[in-house]
C-alpha cells in the first residue's frame, strides 16, 4: 500500500536513485541484519528508490535475507534494481547506484529497457576489462591538480 501511494502522488524527474536503508532495530524477526559498519548496528534492510532531485522516496523493498525456497540468493543487487525500476522501463531515465548494485549485466539491461546507468565500480570486479585497472604507467605520468582560490 505504501509503495502504491508513494508512485501515485509523485511524478520523479528523469534521474533515480537507488541505495540501502537500516531502519534500527533490535527486536526479534527472521530478517534482522547486522551491519557493524552502520551506526545502528542492527536493524531492518530495505532498498529505496528515489527521485535524485529531492530524494523523494519512489518505491522501497524489504530485504528478508534468503529467498522462499531457502537457496542462497545471487546478483541481489541487480535483481533490487530491476526491481525498484521496473515501472519506469522504456521512460529513458537515469540510475544511478553504488557499488554493492553496479554490474555489466545491470547496464546492459537497463540499456534495453532505454534507461541509462551511472554507478560506482570496485576494481576488483571480473567484468571490467584489464585496460581500466590500474597500471603503474599511468601512475608515472598522471596529473595532479590543485586548486586554489587567489
Amino acid at each position: 500500500m505504501l509503495n502504491q501511494n508513494l508512485h501515485k502522488n509523485y511524478k520523479p524527474t528523469e534521474n533515480i536513485t537507488v541505495d540501502e536503508q537500516l531502519f534500527p532495530y533490535r527486536g526479534h524477526t527472521k530478517f534482522t541484519q547486522y551491519i557493524p559498519s552502520k551506526s545502528a548496528k542492527y536493524g531492518i534492510k530495505v532498498f529505496w528508490a528515489c527521485d535524485a532531485a529531492n530524494a523523494y522516496p519512489l518505491h522501497g523493498k524489504i530485504y528478508t535475507g534468503k529467498s522462499q525456497d531457502g537457496k542462497r540468493q545471487v546478483n541481489i543487487g541487480e535483481r533490487t534494481v530491476l526491481d525498484l525500476v521496473a515501472m519506469y522501463k522504456g521512460s529513458g531515465r537515469n540510475v544511478t547506484t553504488d557499488n554493492f548494485f553496479t554490474s555489466m549485466q545491470l547496464a546492459t539491461t537497463l540499456n534495453s529497457w532505454n534507461m541509462t546507468l551511472v554507478g560506482t565500480v570496485r576494481k576488483n570486479k571480473r567484468f571490467l576489462p584489464p585496460k581500466m585497472l590500474p597500471s603503474k604507467a599511468r601512475a608515472l605520468h598522471s596529473t595532479n591538480f590543485v586548486f586554489r582560490k587567489d
